[in-house]
């Protein structure tokens, strides 16, 4: 409730600022066409959405012309074709509410593999495994590690050892962003990271 999600959804420009702006490269995401945005900065969150059509109609999503090599390229990044494969109709097969059911952890690896192809240089994740069961979720974080490598990634951290990995660490309360610093700089400064941080460590 202090706003990371929101704050979130106003980096990848999903909800516009009431008040202040939000830049990319010096451009206010206001004003980029929306097109071009999703080319920046893209949203992962939790929520899987799987939409009625066939997998690779799935994939072509985020790219209209990609052949089906470049779609077998973006499943393998994630790790997922291999149960594609194994689908009735590979990439064929229908999905969604009307076709073959998806586990939500291959609902969000196909979710991964459009960002594959999508390609943007900034990923914004709001605790894109946190739904899942352990197990999962550790497969999924595989997954996710192609999707991130050479890309600015920010983070939303429900769970501090995802902010303990991180180059910077902004802290949010009640909406604002209280301290800002490498994971070891805040906790030295004994702060509020520091004191979330030591009893995380004492609850684990």
């Amino acid at each position: 409730g202090a706003g990371k999600s929101t704050l979130g959804r106003l980096l990848a420009g999903i909800h516009p600022p009431t008040g202040g702006r939000v830049t990319v490269g010096g451009v206010p995401l206001v004003d980029l066409p929306l097109d071009e945005l999703r080319g920046h900065v893209a949203l992962v969150t939790q929520e899987h959405h799987v939409f009625v059509g066939s997998v690779a109609d799935n994939l072509r999503l985020a790219a209209e012309h990609a052949d089906d090599r470049a779609l077998e390229h973006a499943l393998r990044a994630v790790d997922a074709w291999d149960w594609v494969q194994a689908l009735p109709e590979g990439l064929g097969t229908a999905v969604g509410s009307v076709g073959a059911a998806l586990t939500p952890a291959q609902a969000q690896q196909l979710a991964l593999a459009r960002l594959v192809l999508l390609d943007p240089h900034t990923l914004v994740l709001d605790e894109a495994t946190s739904l899942l069961d352990p197990r999962a979720a550790r497969h999924l974080e595989r997954s996710l590690s192609a999707v991130l490598a050479g890309r600015t990634v920010v983070a939303i951290a429900h769970r501090l050892h995802t902010a303990h990995d991180a180059d910077r660490v902004a802290v949010v309360q009640d909406g604002m962003v209280s301290e800002i610093g490498a994971h070891d700089d805040l906790v030295a400064a004994g702060g509020d990271y520091a004191a979330l941080w030591r009893s995380w460590q004492h609850e684990a």
